[in-house]
């Protein structure tokens, strides 16, 4: 008896044909659900960064700033402690003043505004509130838009908590 092995050309054809129908069906979806998947990711992104500023203000009993860039979508986190020569609480990284995390949006995600009273920055004191620049009290927002024009906002209260909406 003869064995034959294999498939035949017409039986890989069908099966070719139906991935390419199946392609043809979910790429679309996909891309379409992208640049949403990437704001929530980004937006989820700006939130842990605030709640680990708080988490170490806490833990540490110190000033943690908090810093975003609008233009070039990026965020950066230090302990504002004034060390290696520079000024102690001003929002400002200077010094050997340590550095907790640099951020960058995700691909086609603008920062479309960072709002803190006066600035586009922050810091949280020993106890978790946080403080606009000038040290007076007070929250703020950023603004997150993807490329469909759809945006999400970070809020912070002026009692320290962070929500995305």
């Amino acid at each position: 008896m003869k064995r034959d092995s294999g498939f035949t050309l017409a039986e890989v054809m069908v099966v070719i044909s139906i991935i390419a129908v199946l392609s043809a069906i979910a790429i679309p979806s996909f891309i379409s659900w992208l640049p949403n998947y990437r704001l929530s990711s980004g937006a989820r992104d700006v939130l842990s960064a605030i709640e680990l500023a708080r988490l170490t203000a806490v833990r540490e009993n110190a000033s943690v700033a908090v810093s975003f860039t609008p233009g070039s979508a990026a965020y950066q986190l230090w302990v504002d402690n004034g060390e290696g020569g520079g000024a102690a609480n001003d929002c400002s990284q200077n010094g050997t003043e340590r550095i907790l995390r640099n951020g960058q949006m995700p691909y086609s995600i603008a920062m479309s505004s960072a709002v803190f009273g006066a600035a586009s920055s922050f810091r949280f004191n020993g106890m978790g509130l946080p403080l606009q620049t000038d040290g007076s009290p007070g929250g703020g927002s950023v603004v997150l838009t993807n490329s469909k024009g759809k945006t999400r906002t970070i809020t912070l209260s002026s009692g320290g908590n962070a929500r995305i909406q």
